[in-house]
């Protein structure tokens, strides 16, 4: 069982964000994740927005921005584009959360974007957890998403010990190396 209590307050808050930072659900991930090197935070980054990128088709049909924003993501970190062209297929991504009356997906929205962006600073990482966790919330419920949120945090753990140790493999981007 997980402690969503704080959840339960910032979604009878009216709050857009039901995760942070404090929150205790993910208290064993984050020092996970602040104790990896740069590269492997982005691994795991890029390899667990996939997840939002396809549940999103369900919301946008045929629209591409999302994998676009991670296609742009992983050619970044492996130095094939410049910055600014994967921003504008990262911003489009964060765009998309203004188009959809669903606040489920617009916070699928934001996961993809908070992810890529983990590419410029591993700051934004975290940012995927918050808004994915949230679209749980918002799809199953705050009474029907225990398992969901729980089998989530526990596949972005599992992640993270992967990315942890492959994180030297493959190409980087001159400024990833470290």
């Amino acid at each position: 069982m997980i402690d969503l209590s704080d959840v339960k307050v910032r979604l009878r808050r009216g709050n857009a964000l039901l995760f942070r930072a404090d929150s205790p659900c993910l208290a064993h991930l984050l020092v996970r994740l602040e104790g990896m090197n740069r590269r492997a935070v982005v691994l795991w980054a890029l390899g667990c927005v996939r997840a939002p990128v396809l549940s999103l088709r369900e919301f946008f049909p045929g629209d591409a921005r999302f994998e676009e924003a991670l296609l742009f993501a992983r050619a970044w970190a492996q130095g094939k584009v410049k910055m600014p062209a994967a921003r504008r297929a990262i911003l489009a991504a964060h765009a998309a959360a203004k188009e959809t009356g669903s606040v489920c997906a617009a916070a699928l929205c934001h996961a993809v974007g908070q992810g890529c962006s983990a590419v410029h600073s591993v700051r934004h990482a975290p940012g995927l957890a918050y808004y994915e966790l949230t679209s749980l919330v918002l799809r199953f419920g705050l009474e029907g998403c225990e398992e969901a949120v729980n089998a989530k945090i526990v596949a972005y753990e599992r992640f993270a010990e992967l990315a942890a140790r492959d994180a030297d493999i493959g190409p980087w981007a001159n400024f990833l190396r470290e």
